[in-house]
This record gives C-alpha cells, structure tokens and sequence, in this order.
C-alpha cells in the first residue's frame, strides 16, 4: 500500500531532526573550542567570535546549535561536569565493603577535582557565579550534587548490609565530599600549593574513609 503524500513529509521532517553526524561533530568541535575561550578567559570576558575563528563558519552556525552565548557557556558546564562526574555515577564505584567503596569513591572524585580542566572550571564559575547563578546551578547539579545523590543512593541501598546508622544519606554523602575536598581544593584553586600526587591522595581518602566509617556504622565501640 502506497504511503500517503502527507505522511512521507511528517517522516522526512522528523528525519531532519536527527543529527547527522556531520552535525554531532560540528556541535563537538564548537564546544571544544568555547570549553578553550570560556576557561581561558571567562564568561564575561570571553568572545565568541574567537570561538569561531577556531572552528571556522558563522555565528548564525553557532547560534543554530547552542542559541545564545550563555547557552554555549551553559553547554560547557555541564560537559565539563558530566565527563568528570561519569566515574562516580554509577555501579562499577561500587565494592563488597563500605571501607572499600569510600576508598574507591574518594580517590576517584579528588583525582577529578585536581585534574586541570576541573579547576579551571571551578574557578571560573566561582568568579562568575554571583552574577549568573543559572550558571553555578548547572555546575552544580551536574557536578557535586550529582556525586552527593549517587553516593547517598549507594548509601542507602548498602544500609543493612554495611551495618549503616544515618539520619539522612544525602546529608551524609555531602560530608563525605566536603572531607575529601578539605582545605587542599582551596589551597589548590588559590594557588598556594600544587595539585596532590598520588601518594598523597590515597592518604588523605584513606583518612576520611576511616572517620567516615566509624562515624556511620552501627556496631562501632
């Protein structure tokens, strides 16, 4: 039975709204290039235009894909924290003790915390953050919220099975960060001291995995 005329163009229209690959591509290149300009030289100062010139085409281009300069900028955070976050989202964190998975959960987030990208980010939002909150929320939903909720879902599925006594997993999972981010992040966002080796970053999670532990469980003495 012959397809009706109205039904083939509802179907081309809706295949022009898939992205070739041409334009995943395109849409990849543009963001790496604003992720170089946006770190670099923040949003205020950054210009899109320089962006272009890297990539080549039009701000029309541009703008067809991300819409406006905030929403490149926009677009960027959230890549940036997804990518860094990705590692802490899922089961693979997970281990047969709790010790364990804090050990492996810490050394995975202050790793990424450390990484260059990350603080430049970090201090990019902190400077603009105060004039454009919709910018630090993107940061942080998709960045350390999102380390929060997935450690507090692993908290609370593991419960009896790790003997846990807490009031509250979200709560719990936001101090196990704030522990491990410590006052090294600041020293190192400031640039009063270098980004820890790996020594030190085993040491420091193996420290706050211990007092989260016998902080949290049950049958401690």
């Amino acid at each position: 039975m012959a397809k009706r005329p109205d039904r083939v163009i509802s179907e081309y229209q809706a295949d022009e709204n898939v992205p070739t690959g041409r334009q995943v591509a395109r849409r990849e290149a543009l963001l790496h290039a604003a992720t170089e300009v946006f770190l670099r030289a923040g949003f205020a100062g950054a210009n899109v235009d320089e962006v272009i010139v890297k990539v080549g085409g039009s701000k029309r281009t541009l703008y067809s894909y991300f819409g406006s300069k905030e929403e490149l900028f926009t677009a960027v955070i959230r890549d940036i924290s997804v990518r860094a976050m990705a590692g802490l989202v899922d089961e693979s964190v997970c281990r047969e003790t709790l010790h364990e998975t804090l050990l492996e959960i810490g050394d995975r987030y202050l790793t990424v915390i450390m990484l260059p990208e990350t603080l430049r980010l970090y201090r990019t939002i902190t400077a603009e953050g105060v004039r454009f909150p919709h910018l630090a929320q993107v940061f942080f939903e998709n960045g350390p919220a999102r380390a929060s909720r997935s450690l507090a879902r692993t908290l609370e599925k593991n419960q009896v099975t790790w003997g846990l006594r807490v009031q509250g997993y979200e709560r719990a999972a936001e101090h196990f960060f704030g522990m491990i981010r410590d006052d090294i992040h600041l020293k190192v966002v400031l640039g009063l001291r270098p980004p820890p080796e790996r020594d030190e970053i085993r040491s420091r999670v193996a420290s706050v995995a211990d007092l989260f532990v016998n902080g949290c469980c049950a049958n401690r003495h």
